[in-house]
């Protein structure tokens, strides 16, 4: 009978059938990389048809000697063999559930559309993961290899790209590379697990206006650019919040999508996602030392002080740090601080950074 079949197609589905009743999609999916746009319930049911018809033909041209020992075939393509199993057949037809998936696989992908559904956000995008029991992965791997499946594609795959699809047809957007949040259905259990994605994007920042930090809890307003961000930030190094910074110092931030923007009194520039040893090595870095233009009161005039109005003089001051630089401010009447500029690894982190984005 194997031999008189007429494609390689049909031989191993012959050969698969004849050992495992197969659905349709569990079937086409043995054939996933052939034959591209169908869907693998389309290409089981194509399969299957065709089968049939070869077999009729054979057992109509007197091929087949006893065709009794088609009955296993008949069954394990299932219901749409009935008709001709009838026409040859008096007893009547043994129903089987399918090997991979026991029938399940429509109900396993509708199962988790619909849990998918109530966790999505609209605007967020997504990727999707399926998670397998072991006795379902154990037996799908043995299946293949066993029989060599070359263009086998995982029950995996197919449930999470007929899944994506309606949910794509739904305004939802899938996004294989940054996704924000990866929804996987775990099949043994019937559960849905959502994980929401943190990247981090190394930005620069000046602070513009006195008063705001960078971190919530510091903040004794409540105000802070994490709260008008609403995001987790980070800063391998800053300064005293009534300082502002002229020049451009390093911000972590997570999940941020705004390139260039002002946020209230914080201008920001988002240069790339930073993860692994390039973030690590972002955290140790830091300044040699910086400069300070200070404002001070002062009845005296200040000797290398630039006088900006009666007895108000700016000084420029260089420091290690803010501790090192108020400790050289003792005595002096301080009424604004401003960063300047700073040199070593942290102007060399800006310039690499911003510059690389720039071209």
């Amino acid at each position: 009978m194997q031999n008189s079949l007429k494609t390689q197609i049909l031989n191993k589905a012959f050969e698969l059938l004849s050992k495992y009743p197969l659905c349709d999609n569990c079937l086409g999916r043995c054939f996933a990389r052939l034959s591209l746009g169908h869907t693998n319930e389309e290409r089981g049911k194509a399969i299957k048809l065709l089968l049939l018809m070869e077999i009729d033909r054979l057992i109509k041209e007197h091929e087949i000697e006893d065709i009794s020992k088609l009955k296993e075939i008949f069954y394990n393509i299932g219901p749409l063999a009935i008709s001709l199993y009838q026409n040859y057949f008096s007893d009547n037809f043994q129903y089987r559930p399918c090997y991979i998936c026991d029938n399940k696989i429509n109900e396993y992908k509708e199962k988790f559309e619909k849990k998918a559904l109530e966790k999505l956000e609209k605007g967020k995008t997504f990727v999707l993961g399926v998670k397998l029991s072991e006795e379902l992965k154990k037996k799908e791997e043995n299946f293949v290899i066993e029989n060599q499946l070359f263009y086998y594609e995982s029950i995996k795959n197919e449930i999470k790209r007929e899944v994506g699809k309606n949910l794509l047809k739904r305004g939802f957007t899938p996004d294989f590379d940054n996704p924000q949040v990866e929804i996987v259905y775990d099949i043994e259990n019937d559960t849905v697990i959502e994980f929401v994605r943190n990247y981090k994007y190394l930005a620069f920042y000046n602070r513009l206006a006195r008063g705001i930090p960078i971190s919530a809890w510091a903040s004794k307003t409540g105000e802070s650019l994490e709260n008008i961000l609403n995001t987790k930030i980070t800063a391998p190094y800053s300064e005293f919040t009534e300082f502002r910074i002229i020049d451009d110092y390093p911000l972590i931030i997570e999940n941020i999508s705004e390139k260039e923007f002002h946020a209230k009194d914080f201008h920001i520039l988002v240069t790339s996602k930073v993860s692994g040893k390039e973030l690590s090595t972002i955290y140790t870095i830091r300044p040699t030392k910086r400069l300070y233009r200070v404002t001070i009161y002062s009845e005296q005039e200040v000797k290398d002080g630039i006088r900006i109005y009666g007895n108000l003089y700016d000084i420029f001051v260089e420091a290690k740090d803010s501790k090192e630089l108020l400790a050289k401010l003792e005595g002096l009447t301080v009424i604004s601080i401003d960063v300047i500029s700073t040199y070593g690894r942290g102007e060399l982190l800006a310039d690499t950074y911003i510059k690389s984005d720039s071209t």
